[in-house]
């Protein structure tokens, strides 16, 4: 997407109207606005916009940027649908769309949603649909449930759907690009789904993208005389991918970003099962493990995730499969695990009693303790061939712990349970990470625009919030600049900032400093600078005697005299004229 179009997003909208059509603003100074961060909670107002700038910045998460990554992250969108977002509601037409793909796609959803239409009007009235509303009844789902999952029943016909769509202009050809149809063996097209439970999978937006169709029991099919497959999904198609689409995201999305939280279940069943008992945080991933694709639509929402997987070994392969992914994208990771009498899976536990499954989340283990108890449940320790393949186990998990005081804590434990010495153990890890290589990788965080500050989630040193301070103070009064400069002559100059930078220090002033005077913001310079030498000599001192040592160490005398001269530089100033008497 070229640049000139999103600087012609930005230049058409305004950053107070955008964020004002989200948050309840109130004046902070000449062109300056703030409010409660909606990203993280507050009761005191710490979310600053300032509009000459067109920026924002929270003092409280210490996140920011321009309207763009504003609604980035309060839509939860990728940064090209935000951009078309924003765009449609300047009435800007972006450059290089594919119009004719944008066409389809959208063609691809309209037909879907009228298959929708169609599957639950069946459900809801059809004759021959009793027998599934009877199944939706037995498994608990009330008519207010039914509607906003907008279940339906796909009619055991080999025409049903193609007839009813045909009705509404709908090609054979447009059905096949839905993935509705197949192709008969012959010619023409018969219906994919038949006698089943519908299910329609929405994207991250709400779109109808797809569908799961599930066989209801006790019935057989008479379009075919094959086994028939529990679930039939919708086939890849320009508008569904099974690896990049979660069941449920449309309706959680609020939830998970409000808790902070994502719970993640494996049946959809689970899912509308846990939203009809008011437990609004849950998707599922279809019984799959967690692909690259659903981790990233979830870290638009939270970076917090809870894993409960039903109590088969096939749930929990999968769980595990996509742990070492999911870590990788530095989640926070917990797993659920569903006490004896709370049933099968999630959705078993909030029919018979909601708050078994919310206890279930709110009990959820850290990775490494789930782990541990389910390796030790699963070998016997008293057998040294079992010993081996439980401290197997563990060891690799224990190589993702990067904190060493909390990974050798839990060898010592794993020492402890297993009978052997800790020594065997730190050997043995060794052994195992040369053996898969395990570390963490640097991960991509996708296309961010505007971040006000680099790195602005790193710890910020007391050195750097002094000189931003000091910046801040000089964006808002330049004629402060030589005042500065007879302080701390050349042990450090401020920079021009760059444009990114600039956008931070402003909303900085306008929180710190709108309304002193002249005379107030020069004494705080002047405090700002002394600190600033304070420590910017501390630490040249620091490191000129570590040089030093390693000068001492290695005999090299003319480096020794080299580093003493700077040394005593800096501790007698005015004998080297390096620095004046405000030092």
């Amino acid at each position: 997407m070229a640049m000139d179009a999103v600087e012609q997003v930005k230049t058409a909208l305004d950053v107070v109207d955008v964020v004002g059509e989200y948050l309840q603003l109130k004046p902070a100074g000449s062109g300056s606005f703030k409010a409660c961060c909606p990203f993280h909670q507050e009761k005191t107002p710490s979310f600053m916009i300032n509009r000459p700038r067109q920026s924002w910045h929270c003092f409280g998460c210490d996140q920011g940027g321009d309207l763009i990554s504003f609604v980035q992250r309060m839509e939860g969108l990728d940064f090209p649908e935000t951009l078309q977002l924003l765009a449609d509601k300047a009435g800007i037409q972006l450059p290089h769309f594919d119009a004719q793909a944008g066409s389809e796609r959208k063609r691809l959803f309209e037909i879907n949603d009228l298959a929708a239409r169609f599957f639950h009007a069946q459900l809801l009235s059809s004759p021959t649909a009793a027998h599934a509303r009877e199944y939706v009844k037995k498994r608990g789902l009330d008519d207010l449930t039914v509607d906003l999952w907008r279940l339906g029943f796909a009619p055991d016909s080999w025409d049903a759907l193609t007839n009813a769509l045909k009705t509404k202009d709908v090609t054979e050809a447009e059905l096949l690009k839905a993935g509705l149809v197949q192709k008969g063996e012959r010619a023409g097209v018969y219906d994919k789904f038949r006698g089943r439970l519908m299910f329609p999978i929405a994207d991250v937006h709400g779109h109808i993208a797809g569908f799961t169709g599930r066989v209801l029991e006790n019935t057989a099919s008479p379009t075919s005389n094959q086994p028939t497959a529990k679930y039939v999904n919708t086939p890849e198609t320009s508008i569904y991918k099974k690896s990049s689409i979660l069941y449920g995201l449309d309706k959680a999305k609020g939830e998970i970003k409000r808790l902070d939280l994502a719970v993640i279940a494996e049946g959809n069943m689970d899912v509308i099962g846990s939203h009809q008992f008011d437990v609004t945080n849950v998707v599922c991933s279809s019984g799959t493990a967690l692909t690259q694709e659903q981790l990233g639509l979830l870290k638009r929402f939270s970076n917090n995730l809870a894993i409960a997987f039903d109590a088969d070994n096939a749930g929990k392969a999968a769980t595990i499969r996509g742990l070492d992914l999911a870590r990788n994208l530095d989640f926070n990771l917990r797993i659920i695990t569903l006490p004896p009498e709370a049933g099968k899976d999630p959705d078993e536990a909030v029919r018979k009693n909601p708050e078994l499954w919310r206890q279930a989340i709110k009990d959820a283990l850290p990775v490494v303790d789930w782990l541990y108890r389910n390796s030790f449940r699963n070998h016997d320790a008293n057998k040294p061939e079992q010993k081996k393949e439980i401290a197997k186990e563990l060891l690799s998990e224990f190589l993702h712990i990067s904190d060493p005081v909390e990974r050798d804590a839990w060898i010592v434990r794993l020492s402890k349970d297993l009978g052997v010495s800790d020594d065997s153990l730190r050997l043995a890890i060794r052994s195992v990470g040369s053996a898969s290589g395990v570390r963490r990788p640097a991960t991509d965080t996708g296309h961010r625009t505007a971040d006000l500050v680099p790195h602005a989630t790193e710890h910020k040193s007391r050195l750097q919030e002094l000189q931003e301070r000091l910046q801040a103070i000089l964006y808002l009064k330049p004629e402060l600049q030589t005042l500065a400069k007879s302080i701390l002559r050349d042990y450090y100059l401020p920079t021009t900032p760059q444009s990114e930078l600039l956008n931070y220090l402003a909303v900085l002033a306008d929180r710190e400093f709108q309304d002193q005077s002249l005379e107030a913001l020069g004494r705080d310079l002047e405090e700002t600078c002394r600190k600033i030498l304070e420590l910017t000599l501390t630490e040249m001192r620091t490191s000129l005697e570590q040089d030093m040592r390693e000068a001492e160490r290695t005999g090299d005398q003319s480096r020794i005299n080299e580093l003493s001269a700077k040394f005593n530089a800096l501790i007698n100033p005015s004998s080297s004229g390096s620095a004046g008497g405000h030092a």
